[in-house]
């Protein structure tokens, strides 16, 4: 296993992180349905492979996949990092969602009840609340580090300048930073790369990457030819399999397809490896233990630069802002500085 500091912190995590959306018997997102005797093999093997982050959320299997992780990872607690997240809806009242201090308070005791432990290693606001005001919301998470019950704050789903926003209160008030964003990205969606990395980078955080084999189209098996048929799961995609440009997948898939054999490997571990390149923690989830094992092979695989180039340049976005807008041109560097 390879490992890479999070963010400006000192904690250190594995470049692969196991998801915890399968996990939960009652399947309400009909995306997993794990049983606690399958989840903790899956935590084992993970854990012997030398994985030490595990992520989940308090809305997956509405609550369900918190209480199969706490239970897998008991033993191993001290060893490993938690990572949850908060925004979504629990429960039918008008306050059982969003980021305000009532909500964010009973979200937190819940989750730490459902997972067994005393504090969460990284807590995440799973997406940006209109509702309200940025001030509340920092406010209590500031108050949850203080009290120990979470140790790091950061981002899921945010925007570059809903981010922005977070961190420049939190460093007016010499609060707690936000140490991670947790996005899409993948082969086939790359659109962070145009506001949102660039600020990630430049903050120093830690970007995880959900869905990294963009809903299972990067492992092959839907072929290259995809068809998106609208009335099913996958054909309407949005927040579970998100949006890429079907046009262009054939020809990147073909480019995986090629790399894959020029490795020995499997176009999953080809997909993963990229993101590894991309100094990405990539968030890794499965439905059986077959699947676990054809994702961890990633760590395996080593991409020549010639490869990377190759798939860099047949999935490029275009860009949203010409080059120049964040590049210097001009200043310090027509002059002779000394660093």
């Amino acid at each position: 296993m390879k490992y890479t500091r999070f963010g400006k912190t000192g904690m250190f995590v594995s470049v692969l992180a196991l998801g915890a959306m399968t996990f939960g018997e009652t399947n309400s997102w009909k995306i997993g349905g794990l049983s606690q005797e399958q989840v903790n093999e899956m935590v084992k093997r993970a854990y012997d492979y030398g994985i030490n982050l595990y992520d989940t959320a308090d809305v997956y299997d509405n609550g369900q996949s918190e209480i199969a992780l706490g239970k897998a990872v008991r033993s191993i607690r001290d060893e490993i990092h938690i990572a949850t997240k908060v925004r979504g809806r629990m429960g039918k009242g008008i306050n059982q969602q969003g980021l305000s201090r009532s909500h964010i308070e009973k979200s937190i005791k819940g989750s730490l009840q459902r997972l067994g432990t005393d504090f969460v290693d990284i807590y995440q606001a799973h997406s940006y609340d209109f509702d309200t005001p940025v001030e509340e919301t920092i406010e209590i998470f500031q108050n949850l580090v203080e009290n120990g019950q979470i140790h790091y704050p950061a981002f899921s789903n945010f925007s570059s300048w809903q981010m922005a926003i977070f961190n420049t209160v939190a460093r007016e008030r010499h609060y707690e930073m936000y140490h991670s964003a947790q996005l899409n990205y993948s082969i086939l969606n790359r659109d962070i790369e145009n506001q949102e990395i660039p600020y990630i980078r430049h903050e120093g955080m830690a970007l995880m990457a959900w869905s990294p084999l963009q809903g299972g189209v990067l492992t092959g098996k839907y072929g290259k030819n995809i068809e998106l048929k609208s009335g099913t799961r996958f054909g309407d995609r949005g927040m579970i399999f998100p949006y890429f440009d079907q046009e262009k997948a054939p020809s990147i898939l073909s480019v995986i397809e090629d790399i894959a054999k020029e490795q020995g490997c499997k176009m999953t571990a080809i997909s993963l490896a990229w993101l590894i390149e991309k100094k990405s923690i990539v968030i890794i989830g499965a439905r059986s233990l077959e699947q676990f094992e054809e994702n961890m092979s990633a760590v395996e695989v080593s991409l020549t630069r010639e490869q990377v180039e190759r798939i860099d340049k047949i999935s490029s976005q275009r860009e949203m802002y010409p080059n120049w807008m964040f590049k210097r041109t001009s200043g310090p560097k027509s002059f002779e500085v000394i660093e």
